[in-house]
C-alpha cells in the first residue's frame, strides 16, 4: 500500500515553490512599474525647475546616470537573468513613454511656436517629440538589456566576474558626465563674467560633477556590498574603457539628436 504522505509531499512542495516564484515575479514587476512611473514623473518635473536647483534635479532624475542606475538596480534585484533583462528594459521603455506623454499632453512644449512666415510650428513641434521619443526608445531597447544583465551578474557572479560587471557599470553610468566635461570644461564655465550666465553655468558644472562622482559612489557601494575590494584592479580595468566608450556614445547620441 503506497505511503500517502510521501506521495503527496512532492506536489505540495512544488505548489508552494510555484506560489513563491509567482509572487516574486509579481513583486519584481510591480517594483519595475513603480520605478518607471516615478522616473518619468520626476524627469518631467525637473524640466520645470529653473536655475541651479533645476540643473541639480535634472542630474539626479533626468540623466543617463539616473535612468541607467534604475535599470541596473532592476536587473540586480531580479531572480533570473531573463527577468533582469526584461525588467530593466521595460523600466526604461515605460519611463520614456510616460515622460513624452506628459510632454505631449500636459506641458505641450511643442505647441505655440510660429515659423518665419507667421504660420503655426505645431507640426514641427510634434515631429520633434515623435523623433525624440523614437530615439530614446531605441536607446532604452539597447541599454536596458545591457544594464539589466550587468546588474544580475554583479549579484550572482563570482568575485572577478562581479567586479568586471560593477566596473563596467560605473563607467557606463559616468559616460554622460565625462562627455559633458570634455565638451565644456568646468574651469571655462566658471570664468564667465556675466552674473546671469555665471549662475546658470554654475548649475551646469554641479550637474556634470554629480554625473561623475555618483557613479563612483555606486561602485564603492557595490564593492563593499559584494566584497569586491580585493579585485580593485578588475574594477578599475573595467571602469576606464567602459567610461570612455560611454562618453563617445553619448557624444554621438547628442550629435544625432541636435542634427534632427
Amino acid at each position: 500500500m503506497p505511503d500517502l504522505d510521501r506521495v503527496g509531499a512532492p506536489s505540495v512542495e512544488v505548489g508552494v515553490t510555484g506560489v513563491a516564484v509567482g509572487g516574486s515575479r509579481r513583486t519584481h514587476a510591480s517594483a519595475v512599474a513603480t520605478a518607471a512611473v516615478a522616473l518619468g514623473l520626476l524627469a518631467f518635473v525637473a524640466d520645470s525647475v529653473a536655475g541651479v536647483a533645476g540643473q541639480i534635479l535634472k542630474a539626479l532624475t533626468s540623466s543617463g546616470f539616473a535612468w541607467g542606475l534604475a535599470a541596473f538596480l532592476a536587473g540586480r534585484s531580479a531572480a533570473t537573468a531573463k527577468r533582469a533583462v526584461g525588467g530593466a528594459t521595460a523600466l526604461l521603455v515605460l519611463a520614456t513613454l510616460l515622460y513624452y506623454l506628459l510632454v505631449l499632453v500636459v506641458s505641450r512644449r511643442w505647441s505655440g511656436g510660429t515659423l518665419e512666415d507667421g504660420t503655426s510650428a505645431d507640426l514641427l513641434g510634434l515631429r520633434s517629440v515623435a523623433i525624440m521619443t523614437a530615439l530614446w526608445l531605441a536607446g532604452s531597447l539597447i541599454a536596458g538589456p545591457i544594464l539589466g544583465k550587468l546588474g544580475h551578474i554583479v549579484r550572482v557572479g563570482k568575485a572577478s566576474t562581479s567586479a568586471l560587471a560593477a566596473g563596467a557599470v560605473c563607467g557606463l553610468l559616468s559616460g554622460e558626465g565625462w562627455q559633458a566635461v570634455m565638451l565644456a570644461p568646468p574651469w571655462q564655465l566658471l570664468t564667465v563674467s556675466d552674473p546671469y550666465q555665471a549662475e546658470f553655468f554654475r548649475g551646469v558644472v554641479i550637474g556634470e560633477l554629480i554625473k561623475i562622482v555618483l557613479p563612483i559612489v555606486v561602485l564603492a557601494g557595490l564593492a563593499t556590498a559584494h566584497r569586491l575590494w580585493r579585485t580593485w584592479h578588475v574594477l578599475l580595468t573595467a571602469a576606464v574603457p567602459s567610461g570612455a566608450l560611454s562618453a563617445a556614445l553619448w557624444y554621438v547620441l547628442y550629435a544625432a539628436a541636435h542634427s534632427i
